[in-house]
Parts: C-alpha cells; sequence; structure tokens
C-alpha cells in the first residue's frame, strides 16, 4: 500500500456518515408527534389569555360604572341609546355608536363620547381581542365595541312603556344603584355576539323566552363562553350549559326553556 492509498482511506474513514432516511424519517415523525401534543396545550393557554383579557376590559369598565354612579349621587348612567324626544342620541347614554353601521363600526369618537369614557379613557378596552368584526353587506367590518349594557340599567321615558314587551311585571329600569337590591347578582354589561351587537343597549327577556339579544356564542370567542360584569364591581365567565343555545344565531329566537337564558334572565331584573 502506497503513502497515498493509506491517507485516502483514512480520510474516508474519518469522514462523518450521513443520516439515513430512516433516521431521518424517525426525527420527522417524532417532531410531528411532539407538535401534536404541544398545539391543543397551546390553543387552550391562548384561549385563557383572551378571556382573561377580556374579563380585564369588563372589570375595568364596571370600574368605570361605579365611579360614574359615586360621582352623580348614585344615579347610574343610562343605556338607552335614544333622548327623550325620540328624534337622536341620547346624551346620557353610556356609549354611543351602531356597531351595524358601517360608519360609526370604527368611529372612536362615539366611544369617547359616551358617559363612562371620562373614567377610563381607552378604546381598546371596549372591545374583546377575539372578536373579529360584524358582517355589513356580505363583507367582515372590524369593530371597536364587543360589550352592551343590561337594557334595565339607568332612567329612561317610562312613557316608553315595558322594555322588551316581555317585561310586563318586571321593574322598568334601575335609575339608582340602591334600586338595584341583588348587585352580585344583577350584570351591568356583558360580550355580545357579533351576529347579534347594534348599539349599546342588550335587550334582555326578563321572562326567559325570548333571545332579543344574546352574548357571544362562538368557539372563537372564548370556546363558547362569555364575560359579565356585575353592579357589585366583580366579573364572571359563564359557560354555555343547554344543547339549544348552540343553534342561536339571530336576534328574536324562541327557546323558552334554555337553561342559558333562563340564568341570564334571572340576573337582569327583579319583579316589581
Amino acid at each position: 500500500m502506497t503513502v497515498a492509498t493509506a491517507i485516502m482511506n483514512s480520510r474516508q474513514k474519518s469522514r462523518p456518515r450521513g443520516f439515513t432516511l430512516i433516521e431521518l424519517l424517525t426525527v420527522i415523525a417524532t417532531i410531528a408527534i411532539l407538535a401534536a401534543l404541544l398545539l391543543p396545550v397551546l390553543s387552550k393557554a391562548k384561549i385563557k389569555a383572551q378571556r382573561t383579557a377580556c374579563l380585564s376590559n369588563l372589570r375595568q369598565l364596571g370600574f368605570a360604572w361605579v365611579m360614574y354612579k359615586d360621582d352623580n349621587s348614585g344615579f347610574l348612567t343610562e343605556s338607552y341609546p335614544v333622548n327623550r324626544s325620540g328624534d337622536g342620541v341620547n346624551p346620557e347614554v353610556w356609549v354611543q355608536g351602531d356597531m351595524t353601521k358601517a360608519d360609526q363600526s370604527g368611529n372612536a369618537d362615539l366611544i369617547r363620547q359616551g358617559k363612562l369614557f371620562a373614567y377610563n379613557q381607552s378604546v381598546p378596552l371596549y372591545h374583546c381581542p377575539t372578536d373579529k368584526g360584524v358582517t355589513i353587506d356580505g363583507q367582515l367590518v372590524p369593530t371597536l365595541r364587543s360589550y352592551s349594557m343590561n337594557c334595565f340599567m339607568g332612567a329612561r321615558d317610562p312613557n316608553l312603556g315595558p322594555l322588551p314587551s316581555t317585561a310586563t311585571g318586571y321593574v322598568d329600569f334601575y335609575a339608582k344603584d340602591s334600586d338595584v337590591p341583588l348587585p352580585s347578582q344583577t350584570w351591568v354589561m356583558l360580550e355580545e355576539d357579533n351576529r347579534s351587537i347594534n348599539d349599546g343597549f342588550f335587550l334582555t327577556d326578563p321572562a326567559a323566552g325570548i333571545w332579543f339579544d344574546f352574548p357571544a356564542i362562538s368557539v372563537d370567542r372564548h370556546n363558547y363562553s362569555y364575560a359579565l360584569d356585575f353592579a357589585d364591581g366583580h366579573s364572571e365567565i359563564w359557560r354555555y350549559t343547554d344543547a339549544r343555545t348552540f343553534q342561536v344565531g339571530a336576534s328574536k329566537t324562541e327557546q323558552p326553556g334554555n337553561m342559558d337564558l333562563a340564568r341570564l334572565a334571572h340576573a337582569t331584573a327583579t319583579k316589581k
């Protein structure tokens, strides 16, 4: 053997061996398995983070609601969006703007003109991170507001009669904080579904027969749950338990006996 041959053989023996096809496929399969295990965990973590952010938004709006009534001798900011003459916007309403109108859904000035904005001057506070917007004329339009207020909160013209029409036998509205008999069990604001939201006035049937408006009901919105703020200042996440709720896709859906609707109705208003 010559010296040159010996050197060549030595180099060939010391050359690093590459992966075989089987080894490469084994590595790829291992990575795929790890990804399959981790993705659900990451997805749950994302849902939890978004839910926490939404709950924080409502809690801060709830603090603003409390500060407003403390500054106004216990009188509550109004939820009814129309003025007393019925021909314009109510200047005392908690927030302005109709999310079904393209010229209003993204108008931050309408949020700033609401009575609560002075107590926390953050426009993003009014928007849930999971809210992708509303469909207007077949197009998805981003919106600035995801939350609405209990229609029984704040005074309005008593000549309007019961709102909704099924509220006969219930209080007309809560004008002052002292009018709310169970603050810890009465909700003030909640996260409304993008197929239901319009103005900031959430119409609930206290008799629990009809979804006039409805909270967020979507896998994209906290995996079929929604956030609420209560009159005592605390906030909660409510999950749906009645299978019929998942069939709701439009306002004024009749579902008497629905446990989710009954739960919301019970926390909305009290009988006279």
